[in-house]
């Protein structure tokens, strides 16, 4: 696609030469969720420890599935992490919090393993919660910059949306509004306890270097682009790639008034 003689780029630049190329835009995202505070990601990898080691034998799976059928959950299954596709982490974290209860109960037979008084630690869970909560952000972005008729603006307005939302989300969670987050709301409403400082405030630090990493991997956009999408706003003296000949046209053009 990119190769140097007989690349995709390098024939479309044989015809257009001035084309501007935008590679893997739409994929940055799911390096930057792997961007967080070590104590966040040391307890979403001891969820996913907890899922293999459900998964790992089918008994074990057949018996959370019996579980979760008499509790009557709406799911059955934990979900299975792959590591190639990271953002497939939100929905194994949505499941296991979903079935946390369930989880809870076959936990308790086998105290043997490492993690078995995790689902009954109430700081664990709630950062379970809000992992669960950002990734499923995360894949609602991801899904959103993908088909046929994406372009870059819609990537770049969607990237820019996401920016203002974690800024907006950090500052409702330090104002102990939990919206943006249903898992984590719920938890905390059906517990009836506060969220604790510490977790809040790794909550926001991770929002934070969101917002940073964004930033670094989404640079701001050309403003010359705003020329095809508000060729009757842009000040025609921002873009430097037009000549003489182009500026006088765009004039007659915005003060045509027929």
């Amino acid at each position: 696609m990119s190769g140097k003689f007989t690349g995709l780029i390098t024939r479309i630049r044989k015809i257009i030469p001035s084309v501007t190329w935008h590679h893997c835009c739409i994929h940055r995202e799911a390096i930057i969720s792997k961007k967080i505070p070590i104590h966040l990601k040391t307890i979403s990898d001891e969820a996913v420890k907890i899922v293999n080691f459900i998964k790992a034998k089918s008994l074990n799976s057949r018996i959370v599935e019996k579980r979760c059928k008499y509790m009557d959950s709406e799911h059955y299954q934990i979900l299975l992490h792959s590591e190639i596709r990271w953002l497939s982490r939100g929905n194994v974290l949505s499941r296991l919090f979903e079935l946390k209860d369930d989880v809870r109960l076959f936990l308790i037979e086998h105290k043997s393993f490492s993690l078995s008084k995790r689902m009954n630690d109430y700081s664990w869970l709630a950062t379970l919660a809000y992992l669960s909560d950002i990734f499923t952000h995360l894949n609602a972005l991801n899904l959103s910059l993908q088909g046929t008729h994406v372009t870059i603006f819609k990537i770049e307005d969607k990237i820019e949306a996401m920016i203002k939302n974690l800024e907006l989300w950090n500052l409702r969670l330090s104002k102990k509004n939990y919206d943006p987050f249903p898992n984590l709301k719920n938890f905390i409403e059906s517990t009836e306890e506060e969220l604790l400082d510490k977790d809040s405030k790794y909550f926001r630090q991770h929002m934070g270097d969101m917002q940073r990493s964004f930033h670094d991997y989404f640079p701001v956009p050309d403003i010359s682009r705003n020329l095809i999408r508000q060729p009757f706003e842009i000040d025609i003296h921002q873009i430097n790639r037009l000549t003489t000949l182009e500026e006088e046209n765009l004039v007659d053009i915005f003060t045509d008034t027929s």
